[in-house]
């Protein structure tokens, strides 16, 4: 008997690009997830809310997966504050596509606290366990707000409690996540199941520095790299202010160094920190040296990846640190904040610098460290590249679909 989840992803699409908007390494994870649940037996179905263009068709992902767009308020980009009065309108849309193609869901997996509205009332109308992750924690967010910005409301706050409660299972990345569901939040610890993100070895994999930069006309520079949504919670202002430290502290070290951004704005104030941080590389005096990219494919971002000496993940909170995963895989050596599920994904010494807190002067002398020392840099980035293939997304699989099983004992080994 075929097992069939109904997987929610309400406010952004699996096909979304990486690192714009509100997308991120959760759109990487669940279309990663669903792609090989389905390789082992299990029919997905994706449900995101219609945005118009490529969002408003169902298409099959790969055969067993395929992509259901909601109608839900205009099909179009909406703010996503607004999008808590859509719910229902999301939920009505869910339950017409099953009943319109006479298709029984055994289980509910819900992405983010917006989605866990929906599932928790598909749980109970269709009487199904109900799993739920979240990627991002309201609380957390709000204990590590950077300066100015704008706090998590009380409503997803609540939202995210409901959704814990009404779980019969929570998934978390990392143990860390684990303890701030229970300390935060108070979720029954014997509910809670760590399934780690993994990484397609297929596209991040080591490659030649020096091929990758010429790829990227970056030839003849020395690189640190940031990778995300432009947004105070990530972190890019601590990235240029870093490098700005790494020039006055070392210019000789930092003579040809460069800093590339890759990702795009998000949030309330669309484009705003894109602004502010051009203004910021101005008055620190290092425009010349900081270059801004868009989001990029997978296969090209691991260019980004190999060209660059070190990668700067300077979050204030991070759930996981897909991107940090993703760098290690390619063999570069990652700087980051020693944050959430950061320490995690870069061992401390081993395949990176963890630095504690996000002082811009700490996070460029770990930077300095690496590239003042070649044999450093092989040295993290050859275990980087060696420890990161203990993560694979097959792997994440197989950890879901045992979660999955302990609901449904049905599910096909």
């Amino acid at each position: 008997m075929t097992t069939r989840v109904g997987v929610l992803s309400v406010h952004t699409s699996p096909l979304d690009q990486p690192g714009s908007g509100d997308s991120g390494g959760m759109n990487v994870s669940i279309i990663s997830l669903a792609s090989r649940l389905a390789a082992q037996g299990v029919q997905v179905d994706l449900f995101t809310r219609c945005r118009g263009g490529v969002h408003h068709e169902v298409r099959t992902l790969v055969p067993g997966a395929r992509l259901v767009p909601i109608k839900a308020g205009p099909c179009a980009p909406v703010p996503k504050a607004e999008l808590p009065r859509f719910l229902p309108e999301f939920l009505g849309g869910v339950l017409r596509i099953a009943r319109e193609d006479r298709r029984r869901y055994d289980l509910v997996h819900s992405h983010y606290w917006l989605s866990g509205w929906v599932g928790r009332a598909a749980k109970a109308l269709w009487d199904v366990p109900l799993v739920t992750s979240f990627h991002t924690l309201g609380k957390v967010k709000n204990y590590s707000l950077a300066r100015g910005e704008r706090p998590e409301s009380q409503e997803r706050v609540d939202a995210e409690a409901r959704a814990i409660h009404a779980a019969d299972r929570i998934v978390a990345p990392t143990p860390s996540e684990a303890g701030q569901l229970v300390g935060l939040y108070r979720a029954d610890p014997d509910l809670i199941r760590i399934v780690p993100q993994g990484v397609d070895h297929t596209i991040f994999t080591p490659r030649n520095r020096d091929e990758a930069r010429v790829r990227l006309h970056l030839a003849g520079l020395r690189l640190a790299l940031y990778v995300g949504r432009l947004q105070p919670h990530k972190g890019p202002d601590i990235a240029v202010r870093a490098l700005a430290e790494a020039v006055a502290r070392d210019p000789h070290t930092a003579q040809d160094l460069m800093l590339a951004i890759v990702g795009g704005p998000s949030g309330h104030d669309h484009g705003a920190e894109l602004a502010r941080l051009l203004e910021l590389a101005g008055a620190l005096g290092v425009s010349e040296r900081v270059v801004l990219f868009p989001p990029q494919p997978q296969p090209r971002l691991a260019d980004f990846y190999a060209a660059a000496d070190v990668v700067l993940v300077p979050s204030r909170s991070e759930s996981f640190g897909l991107v940090a995963l993703e760098a290690q895989a390619c063999g570069t050596p990652v700087v980051a904040a020693a944050v959430g599920g950061l320490p995690y994904v870069v061992q401390r010494g081993r395949t990176g610098l963890l630095v504690d807190g996000h002082d811009p002067a700490d996070h460029a002398e770990a930077m300095l460290r690496i590239l003042r020392d070649p044999a450093l840099q092989r040295t993290l980035g050859a275990e980087a590249a060696r420890q990161a293939l203990r993560f694979t997304w097959d792997t994440s699989a197989r950890e879901m679909l045992g979660v999955y099983r302990e609901l449904l004992p049905t599910v096909a080994a």
